[in-house]
């Protein structure tokens, strides 16, 4: 009664055994292990049409078929998928990441420099407002505008007509600037100038019209003069915007890359 009990158990375990052996987790290379984290995949590469990549691992299934047990994050949730790979499919894996160098911390660190769209909503909310900014959304639609305020990762952005509203998620790339002010210490002589332009332009305006007389036949002069006043005020008043679209001409813009899919297209495309 023993030996047919112990044969079953043997039989048993080398059943298990044989389905553990056609199931082994595949390593694609010493550089990333038995399961490819995100860091690895972003560096390597390795699956960077899977968005929402967390992790990965690549079963062996036998007979030169592979399974690859992918988990995502998608809208917050965790989702599983499967996709199935070949030999030659897993060949060219292998040979991509052999091909790189290993990842180290060091190059970690100068990987995720770059990638300023895992900080987009932390660099909206961190731009001067209001300014003039320039954005690309929505697969290569592009709008200039003012950037008037963000709320709920939502940009409101005053267009030629109306205020344009752009969630954040469909950014792809934006144009601003960061700071303002270098200017400042050249304002009062902007105003100055203004100025001047406004009561040249009215002396010009003076110079082509008759002169005015009274009924004394008395020239006119408090009407020259009042010519002359408007026309500084007039160049005052419009010294402010002037000097703050000239500053801000004048201040370098820097563009940001806000989209995972703009950030592969810049680089790998």
């Amino acid at each position: 009664m023993m030996v047919p009990q112990m044969h079953r158990v043997v039989c048993f375990f080398l059943f298990l055994t044989k389905l553990y052996t056609q199931t082994s987790v595949a390593v694609v290379s010493e550089k990333v292990g038995t399961e490819i984290d995100i860091h690895e995949n972003r560096f390597y590469r390795i699956f960077p049409a899977e968005k929402g990549f967390m992790s990965a691992q690549i079963i062996d299934v036998g007979e030169g078929n592979f399974r690859i047990a992918i988990v995502k994050q998608i809208d917050g949730k965790e989702t599983k998928v499967r996709r199935y790979i070949d030999q030659i499919e897993f060949k060219k894996i292998q040979q991509k990441v052999n091909q790189l160098p290993a990842f180290t911390e060091k190059r970690k660190v100068e990987m995720y420099e770059g990638m300023d769209f895992l900080r987009a909503e932390k660099i909206i909310n961190d731009i001067p407002k209001p300014q003039f900014i320039v954005v690309n959304h929505s697969e290569n639609k592009k709008l200039r505008g003012t950037l008037l305020k963000v709320e709920d990762n939502i940009l409101h952005i005053q267009g030629p007509s109306l205020v344009e509203k752009i969630s954040l998620s469909s950014l792809d790339k934006i144009s601003f600037r960061q700071s303002f002010g270098k200017y400042d210490k050249y304002k009062n002589y902007f105003f100055v100038g203004t100025g001047i332009l406004g009561l040249i332009g009215a002396y010009s305006y003076n110079s082509q019209r008759a002169v005015i007389y009274n009924d004394y036949n008395i020239p006119r002069n408090d009407i020259v003069f009042y010519r002359y006043l408007n026309g500084i005020i007039l160049g005052l008043i419009f010294s402010s915007e002037v000097f703050d679209a000239i500053s801000t001409l004048l201040t370098s813009s820097e563009t940001i890359i806000l989209s995972e899919a703009e950030y592969d297209k810049e680089n790998y495309n």
